[in-house]
């Protein structure tokens, strides 16, 4: 029996341009952290509190803060409920994206920590973490703008942002909605996956990463195992 997939997607046959060579990478600096709990909703205190720390991230292009994300996260591509809280276990991770000549500054983040309206959350030394250019990338949040609010719409900005990277994208799918709280009102976002991408291009877009708020934890790819296994991405808790 034959099932189609039932979330929205955008499907190409053949590319129609290739990505320049990169010249440089970004990493991830992975770190282990203490606590039990935090909000879902938590991008806003999150890039506040490392920022504070490490304000030149704001002058880094290539940096990007991945949100937490604890046991209910599907590894991922189903999120905790926007409202809920995240249960942190020993294996969950806080992980900056940054280039690899500021690693030993970020580093700065080594036992501070981080409130949480009420929960508090402790970051331990950070390692650092090469970015493997798998032909299958999930970006967990993308920023979802007031034209794209419609999946099919979404796809084809996303399709457009990458275009602009000179990748041409084949196969992406979205996931759906979620909502973060800002001080200037609330921020949309969706996850998407993109599959069969050239090793060289799928260097290139977690370098460049994809739509605006990278310190709000949008638009910052991680590599995945294939487009046929969503729930498990590549390494995500950093062992």
């Amino acid at each position: 029996m034959i099932q189609t997939l039932s979330m929205p997607t955008f499907w190409q046959d053949t590319p129609v341009a290739k990505a320049p060579t990169l010249s440089q990478a970004a990493v991830d600096l992975v770190f282990k952290m203490k606590g039990r709990q935090l909000p879902a909703d938590h991008a806003w205190a999150l890039s506040q509190a490392v920022t504070q720390v490490l304000p030149w991230l704001k002058d880094e292009p290539a940096a990007g803060i991945h949100l937490i994300h604890g046991a209910q996260s599907g590894n991922g591509w189903q999120q905790p409920d926007d409202t809920g809280v995240i249960e942190l276990s020993g294996r969950t991770r806080f992980v900056l994206r940054l280039p690899k000549e500021r690693i030993e500054d970020a580093q700065a983040l080594t036992n501070q920590t981080i409130e949480f309206d009420g929960h508090s959350v402790t970051l331990l030394e950070g390692r650092s973490r090469a970015l493997t250019p798998f032909g299958t990338v999930l970006a967990r949040h993308i920023r979802v703008t007031d034209t794209s609010t419609d999946e099919s719409d979404f796809l084809e900005e996303a399709a457009r942002g990458l275009n602009r990277l000179q990748i041409a994208p084949t196969k992406m799918l979205c996931g759906r909605l979620h909502r973060f709280t800002l001080p200037t009102g609330p921020m949309l976002t969706r996850s998407l996956l993109i599959a069969d991408l050239s090793l060289k291009d799928s260097a290139l877009v977690q370098h460049n990463g994809l739509g605006p708020d990278r310190l709000l934890g949008c638009g910052i790819f991680l590599p995945h195992k294939s487009i046929a296994a969503v729930h498990t991405p590549v390494d995500s808790d950093g062992e």
